[in-house]
């Protein structure tokens, strides 16, 4: 392991050693229950825009600190039930404090951030948010962040590919969708898609996806859309939970996290390592496997109060990946991150707040290069170095009761070396500047207006509007949303030279530094039905993509020696277009029924013809079952994806011409069992590919490796 993250680590443990004795604040308590009295143990209890909070112990009971001064919001939040707030005045005796939690299928009290940059319930944001509870993960019995987005979020799809996994979100391409942790951007990426084992599951707490541009809050890349991984912050005095999963292949996901909650101190760390022994997807195509590799990923945030209205916060992560790859054409590797982010929030009367913040990302891949002579041994060529920093000031101010005003201005610098790709030290340099205004308009009304000015060291100015509204009628809730969005060429796109690694003659990837920036129009309508057993919404949207940036396979350049080249161009103008049904019910007291369905097209506007390798339906449905019998609790899920048809383009890796090769519509099952007793010690067992699919085309179609057993233990204290 890396020395400076060696002893970052140990400089955490000593701080959470010591921290238990140094603070002490004024004290309130209360009770958590459901809405026949019973206690609700481990309900998350926090203090609005703050990252003070606890956890409800086993009798539903609380002791939380709170600010010395003033008015405040105590939010209270379980799984299952709807979220609850109440204001308090701290400079009144506070007595104490009961609150009754309703159970309901989809909480649309609990709170999102990614649409608009500030804290919005579900129910309140004009900008459709999916959100994703770490709960629910678990429940599905999801391994990695490919699987638990793959479950949940209808759209997404991921396929195997020689560099790995790779995105597709409704016929979108892996470079138009942003990954975030905690709204900072990820360096680091193979044909636009990031490396998903960077994102270990011990310490999510929820998920949000944006569909559509964001470029007004999040620049460039952000045309089709955002994802958000929001991590805990401890909310008990002393927490420690640990899991492994285990299923076929050798695979296995091992999990760690502690935290610790002491006055205005809080700490969280978090350990993640994964590995698998892989599998042949396409018996004699060592581009149709899944490699032999293991990752190990170590998360710390940590906070403090320094007074009631000024709150530090830092984090550090660090990741180690090593992949044995089958084919003779490419090296074994090792993938490095290092990431760090630094952030103070100055809290305002009003629940508005200012804050600044420094975040960077360090993202290497090396080669293994035999040692001469030594063929036990290994010399680390560096073959890809990425970092990204990003410096932003941003104000969340409450004009009144019903405007709020967001303002912000950022620093995003890029640095690019890839010898692979034959590209040195090119950087990539912006300069933005932004504003939303929330606009609460009567009792039923929301706007919200936005625009992004963003100066390119290449391209100069773009600008990106934003407008959203939603309108309220009883139980029904409609959304329309307007935007422009935009790419910068990256930096790969543009300076790259990148031989093919496939049998034949040479074949190259090349830049052009003469590309234009691509842009996009997007807009949706969605309607929306929910109460306290059921939600049922329709979402249709259009997004239109102008001069998008692509390498033409039909279209190639050959050069003296019998080279092969493709090229970078903006070739097309493209449309996807698509529905999305959601429907989410409560058959009865303990069952619940959960089901999605996308129906996208991709579109050249230029020809009129479709795109293939887009799936044009998409479905997911599940059944979660609870019962509770003293101190054991049963949980169940049964979750089925169904995919379409749809068909790709290949090359053959001699001839080097373009076949098409149609996929048949398959579905998945997948059940998952469990076992938790005393709220403290867990078992998790299940099947996936229950029906035992195999994909006829070797893997083109689907990465499963057939009907897979895995087994999970998991404590919590």
């Amino acid at each position: 392991m890396d020395k400076k993250v060696l002893s970052t680590t140990t400089l955490v443990f000593i701080i959470q050693l010591f921290a238990f004795s140094l603070f002490a604040q004024p004290v309130i308590s209360g009770r958590v229950v459901d809405s026949n009295g019973n206690p609700i143990s481990g309900a998350n209890v926090v203090i609005k825009n703050t990252t003070l909070g606890t956890a409800t112990d086993n009798n539903g009971e609380f002791k939380l600190s709170v600010p010395l001064n003033g008015y405040f919001t105590i939010r209270v939040s379980f799984f299952g039930y709807g979220t609850v707030e109440r204001i308090i005045n701290s400079t009144n005796e506070v007595s104490r404090l009961e609150f009754v939690l309703k159970e309901t299928p989809i909480d649309m009290n609990a709170v999102v951030v990614t649409g608009t940059r500030s804290e919005k319930t579900l129910k309140s944001t004009p900008v459709l948010t999916q959100a994703v509870l770490a709960q629910e993960i678990v429940r599905r019995g999801a391994q990695n962040i490919v699987e638990a987005l793959e479950m949940t979020i209808p759209g997404i799809e991921f396929s195997s590919q020689a560099q790995g996994k790779s995105l597709s979100l409704q016929g979108i391409d892996p470079q138009y969708v942003v990954f975030l942790v905690n709204g900072e951007r990820l360096a680091g990426d193979t044909y636009g898609d990031i490396d998903y084992s960077r994102i270990g599951l011990a310490n999510i707490e929820r998920i949000e996806v944006v569909k559509g541009a964001s470029s007004t809050l999040y620049g460039s890349n952000a045309l089709g859309g955002v994802v958000n991984i929001i991590t805990k912050y401890p909310v008990e005095r002393f927490s420690l939970s640990a899991s492994s999963l285990m299923s076929k292949y050798n695979t296995q996901n091992y999990r760690l996290s502690t935290g610790i909650r002491q006055g205005k101190l809080s700490s969280l760390t978090s350990v993640n390592f994964d590995k698998t022994d892989g599998y042949d997807l396409l018996e004699g195509n060592s581009y149709r496997t899944q490699e032999k590799e293991d990752a190990l990923v170590l998360d710390e945030r940590l906070s403090y109060a320094l007074s009631s209205h000024l709150q530090l916060e830092g984090n550090v992560s660090f990741m180690n990946k090593n992949r044995e790859n089958t084919s003779p054409d490419l090296y074994d590797r090792r993938n490095k991150d290092f990431t760090y982010g630094l952030k103070g929030t100055w809290l305002l009367k009003d629940e508005s707040n200012v804050t600044l913040s420094w975040h960077s990302d360090n993202y290497q891949l090396f080669d293994k290069v035999p040692a001469a002579n030594e063929p036990d041994s290994y010399d680390l060529q560096k073959v890809y170095d990425n970092l990204y920093n990003n410096a932003r000031l941003q104000g969340n101010l409450k004009i009144n009761s019903w405007n709020k005003l967001i303002v912000g201005t950022e620093y995003l610098q890029e640095k690019l070396t890839a010898s692979r790709n034959n590209i040195d030290n090119k950087t990539n340099t912006d300069y933005i500047i932004y504003a939303q205004e929330d606009l609460q308009l009567f009792k039923r009304l929301n706007l919200l207006a936005g625009a992004r000015a963003n100066h390119n060291s290449v391209y100069g100015w773009q600008i990106t509007p934003q407008f959203s509204a939603m309108y309220k009628l009883l139980d029904f809730t409609f959304r329309g949303s307007v935007s422009r969005g935009y790419k910068t060429p990256s930096l790969k796109e543009k300076y790259m030279n990148f031989q093919i690694p496939a049998p034949g003659p040479p074949m190259f990837l090349v830049g052009n530094e003469n590309l234009e920036p691509e842009k996009s129009f997007y807009t949706s309508l969605s309607a929306e039905y929910s109460n306290s057993k059921i939600s049922v919404s329709v979402i249709a949207y259009q997004n239109k993509i102008e001069d998008m940036i692509t390498e033409d396979l039909d279209s190639f350049v050959v050069k003296p020696g019998g080279i092969i080249e493709y090229r970078y161009e903006n070739l097309n103008n493209v449309s996807v277009k698509g529905i999305d049904l959601h429907l989410k019910a409560r058959i009865i007291k303990n069952l619940m029924f959960t089901s999605t369905a996308t129906l996208s097209k991709k579109i050249d506007e230029i020809t009129g013809d479709e795109f293939k390798n887009v799936r044009h339906f998409t479905g997911k449905f599940s059944l979660d079952y609870v019962i509770k019998r003293g101190k054991y609790r049963f949980d169940a899920n049964l979750q089925c994806n169904i995919y379409g048809k749809k068909s790709i383009s290949l090359m053959d890796e001699v001839t080097h011409q373009v076949n098409d090769l149609n996929l048949e519509q398959y579905s998945l099952w997948r059940l998952t069992t469990v076992h938790t007793l005393n709220n403290t010690y867990n078992i998790r067992l299940g099947i996936d590919n229950i029906f035992d699919y195999v994909d006829s085309s070797g893997g083109y179609n689907t990465g499963t490796p057939g009907r897979t057993f895995f087994l999970g233990l998991g404590v919590r204290i």
